[in-house]
């Protein structure tokens, strides 16, 4: 029998097996899925049952503290309530069980509501059964009755603006809102609710059994279905030892001849099955190899290309493309090794720019890196090919000019280089023009120093007498 045969075969009972295993997995999610539900309802009916009662202790709230202080806008939040309620007003978007708490603590939290919705219609979407919602209905219109002797009472202490307030009013106010018929009603409020909560309550729990024995018909499903898909995967690796070993056994001392190199080579395979098939395209096998190979030539050299672009940039300032100090350093090393060697003079300068820091702060980070690559371009433009000019560091400039031996001479190049810096650099985001200048200290070799640290301080040093100079200067 073809392997692919006996592939078939085996994908089949496979099918079916996973087939049995993903309807069983469906039946576990659903079991999950009423479980959720079941617990979500409970919640729900929890919540409704929360607010109803809720709004109906804030109304009483609002109509006794009204009869006890009269301020108008106890009777404002009654109305409110009401309005909230039937969906007349807006409901406010944090209108939980704390709202009006806050409210009469600070009538500052009182907040704006988006939703015209009446709490009936709330109850009303929910997944609730008609009787259940009955009862939820009758609680909500015991309450709306209940309203009736708080609006009474409300209207005994309001006074019509013809008749005082008398003393007789607020005591049968308050009558109203505490006496035996009052609590009565009160109380009725919470029979229909009650019922209501015991009736989810039993429709919860019964959903929960029936998903719990969902839940292990499910299980017990998918051990049976993993069981048997392992009993099938071990009677299909005995099954394809014989007829896979050998072959793979062959192909695998070709691959191991392909790997020590020899890429020629060629499987000696002489099969019926789907394996002979294999042996026929192992030339094309082996052409693939040689272009990947030929691709991994042609990545190495890219690589190489990136690490001596890597390289470029450990050595040069990301900014102006100028040589870092670490490159100017071995440059004037190399220059002072020449100098002594052949008795020649050497010229450093150190240089730091003047009325830089005014153009960054001012124009910003854009506008100075514009300026400091125009003065690296302009200074580099300003020196021979042996010379070298390296950024190193923030607005400083370090110089080496070989064969310089004289200060004449090297004054005559800081003063060329000073005249390019201060030509007026163009800022195209401001569309303006911006001027700085450079202050370039001068040491030389042998005469006034004969190593790096002490050349390039004594630069420096020239450097810092020039600036101040400049700073002592009155302008004109």
């Amino acid at each position: 029998m073809l392997i692919r045969t006996k592939l078939a075969l085996n994908l089949a009972v496979q099918l079916g097996l996973v087939v049995v295993l993903s309807a069983s997995m469906l039946s576990l999610c659903r079991s999950f899925d009423s479980l959720e539900q079941a617990q979500r309802c409970e919640q729900e009916s929890q919540g409704l049952v929360a607010e109803l009662r809720q709004s109906s202790d804030e109304l009483t709230i609002m109509a006794r503290q009204f009869v006890l202080t009269r301020e108008p806008r106890f009777s404002d939040y009654f109305n409110e309530i009401m309005a909230i309620r039937d969906g007349a007003a807006p409901r406010p978007d944090a209108y939980d069980l704390s709202y009006w708490d806050r409210v009469r603590a600070n009538p500052a939290q009182h907040a704006v509501g988006h939703r015209h919705v009446a709490l009936l219609d709330i109850l009303r979407r929910d997944a609730f059964l008609p009787e259940e919602f009955a009862l939820l209905s009758e609680a909500k219109r015991r309450s709306d009755a209940l309203v009736q002797h708080e609006e009474l009472a409300m209207n005994l202490v309001r006074g019509d603006g013809v008749r005082a307030v008398t003393d007789a009013d607020r005591q049968r106010a308050l009558e109203l809102l505490h006496g035996e018929d009052y609590l009565r009603a009160k109380a009725g409020i919470m029979e229909p609710l009650a019922t209501f909560v015991k009736q989810v309550d039993a429709r919860v729990r019964r959903q929960r059994e029936e998903a719990h024995r969902q839940e292990q018909r499910a299980t017990r499903w998918m051990i049976a279905a993993m069981a048997v898909l392992a009993l099938q995967a071990l009677i299909s690796a005995l099954s394809f030892d014989r007829s896979v070993r050998l072959p793979v056994g062959k192909l695998r001392s070709w691959a191991q001849t392909v790997r020590a190199g020899r890429m020629g080579s060629r499987t000696r395979l002489q099969d019926n099955s789907e394996f002979g098939e294999l042996s026929g395209v192992i030339d094309e096998m082996t052409d693939s190899v040689e272009r990947s190979l030929s691709e991994l030539r042609e990545e190495v050299v890219r690589r190489t290309r990136a690490e001596e672009a890597v390289r470029h940039l450990a050595n040069h300032d990301g900014l102006t493309g100028l040589p870092s100090l670490r490159l100017v350093h071995d440059r004037l090393d190399r220059a002072l090794a020449h100098a002594r060697r052949h008795e020649q003079g050497l010229a450093v300068m150190f240089g730091d720019l003047n009325d830089f820091k005014p153009v960054n702060d001012r124009y910003g980070h854009e506008c100075g890196d514009l300026v400091l690559k125009t003065v690296a371009q302009r200074l580099a433009s300003g020196l021979r090919e042996v010379d070298t000019v390296g950024r190193i560091g923030g607005d400083e400039f370090l110089l080496v000019l070989p064969d310089v031996s004289t200060m004449a001479a090297a004054e005559q190049v800081r003063d060329k280089l000073a005249e390019l810096v201060a030509e007026p650099i163009y800022l195209p985001s401001r569309q303006l023009s911006v001027q700085v200048g450079v202050a370039l200290g001068i040491a030389l070799f042998p005469s006034m120093g004969d190593d790096i640290d002490t050349l390039v301080r004594l630069a420096d040093e020239d450097m810092y007498r020039i600036k101040q100079a400049r700073s002592k200067t009155p302008a004109l």
